[in-house]
């Protein structure tokens, strides 16, 4: 074996290593699912990162990291508009944003991009018939970003619809 291949092979040994020891600190912070009753949206969110208080219209949650840097929004509402203007407001940059992803299917959408030095994520779902959003949004330093960006994908890949209460009778 050559040297050139055996130096790969070792990088890749230590890549691998490094991913398995990323993964299993994620791990081992521990998730929890947070569920809004009002809109059945839920997604996993970091055991450690701390709950805000329930807003009046308990649409949903505000989770913050425990170094006050980093923040998860999951929360539900109605769709107000037309389907296709309210894609194209969720898919388009907010003040000061620069979007650098955009990915949408029939029901649901994904933007991310940076605003300043920080970064944003934010993915929608649309639920009960079309008549709720269920979404979360995901900021942080920029500086952080290989550190956050696997929480980010978990927290995404989490996010789905559910039953709601009484509110919400047109739900399946």
């Amino acid at each position: 074996m050559s040297e050139r291949r055996s130096r790969r092979m070792g990088l890749g040994i230590l890549a691998s290593a490094a991913a398995v020891l990323w993964a299993g600190a994620l791990h081992a912070e521990g998730w929890r699912s947070y569920r809004n009753a009002r809109f059945g949206t839920t997604a996993d969110v970091p055991k450690d990162w701390t709950m805000g208080e329930a807003p009046e219209n308990e649409d949903g949650r505000v989770f913050t990291s425990p170094d006050k840097q980093s923040r998860v929004i999951v929360y539900g509402g109605f769709r107000t508009d037309q389907k296709e203007q309210e894609f194209a407001d969720r898919l388009a940059p907010g003040e000061g944003e620069t979007v650098s992803y955009r990915r949408q299917g029939k029901d649901w959408l994904a933007v991310s991009g940076t605003k300043g030095d920080r970064i944003f994520y934010r993915k929608s779902l649309l639920s009960c018939n079309g008549a709720v959003w269920n979404t979360i949004s995901v900021d942080y330093p920029a500086s952080i970003k290989k550190k956050l960006d696997p929480l980010v994908t978990r927290i995404a890949r989490s996010l789905r619809p559910g039953r709601s209460d009484a509110h919400m009778t047109d739900c399946p």
